[in-house]
């Protein structure tokens, strides 16, 4: 087996857990604030004097925090002149990890077509 097997092998072992799932809404929330950001042309400094914290905090954000609330959200939502959304969707058929056995949901990123406006 080569190293291009073995990556995708242990990938596809990997991405159902709750773990990697975690990581990867993090990952696409960061993406999403930052295409706000640079849309609106706002740095960090900005955005952290809308929200009324620290310049790190949003750093720590955008770093994919993983204990935002959803006050936090709302807060960012409303500095960053979006509507949150927050919603449950169905899931493609998938087994339950060893580690969590409950139902899941997702927290939907900023749709992009809110871009436009």
């Amino acid at each position: 087996m080569n190293t291009e097997e073995w990556f995708r092998e242990e990938l596809e072992s990997v991405k159902n857990t709750f773990e990697f799932r975690l990581e990867q809404i993090l990952l696409q929330l960061g993406e999403d604030i930052c295409r706000l950001m640079r849309y609106q042309r706002l740095n960090r400094a900005e955005v952290a004097a809308r929200l009324g914290v620290s310049r790190a905090y949003v750093t720590k954000i955008l770093n994919g925090n993983p204990n935002l609330t959803i006050k936090t959200l709302l807060k960012l939502s409303d500095a960053l002149g979006r509507e949150l959304v927050i919603q449950f969707s169905s899931q493609v058929s998938r087994k339950l990890s060893a580690s969590v056995r409950r139902p899941r949901g997702r927290i939907l990123k900023v749709d992009p077509s809110l871009l436009s406006g």
